[in-house]
């Protein structure tokens, strides 16, 4: 086993180890902690097997195999960070919606006040009489 594979499989344990303290901690659901998981049984699955790696490359006719791993990873990333930005617009969106609730609220208020003070000035009028 290669320094590149050692690395690869600490990683791996790293990984591994760290999601399990942030399900334990609550810091993660754990249905992010599952998909987390498989990615490092993955990297640890991948840096034991290399020649699963150089298989792949050669029946996809790919010229340097190592480089899978890095065009699946950047994918990966790539669909992570378009999901993230589909999340906050819809957040977002939610909050401009609920922003707007309130001033409608706030206005009904206020309006509610002004009615209810005017009354009472109508009131005082007329028991002053």
């Amino acid at each position: 086993m290669s320094n590149a594979h050692l690395i690869a499989a600490f990683i791996g344990a790293v990984l591994s180890l760290t999601i399990v303290f942030l399900t334990r901690r609550d810091h993660i659901s754990p249905l992010v902690a599952a998909r987390w998981f498989a990615l490092a049984i993955l990297v640890l699955f991948v840096s034991f097997f290399p020649s699963i790696i150089d298989a792949i490359g050669v029946q996809l006719g790919i010229g340097y195999p190592p480089i899978i791993p890095v065009l699946v990873a950047l994918g990966a990333a790539m669909v992570k960070i378009l999901l993230m930005d589909i999340e906050r617009q819809r957040m977002q969106t939610k909050l401009d919606r609920l922003v707007q609730r309130m001033a409608i609220l706030e206005q009904a208020v206020e309006e509610k006040r002004v009615v209810r003070a005017n009354f009472g000035e109508k009131q005082a009028d007329r028991s002053s009489q």
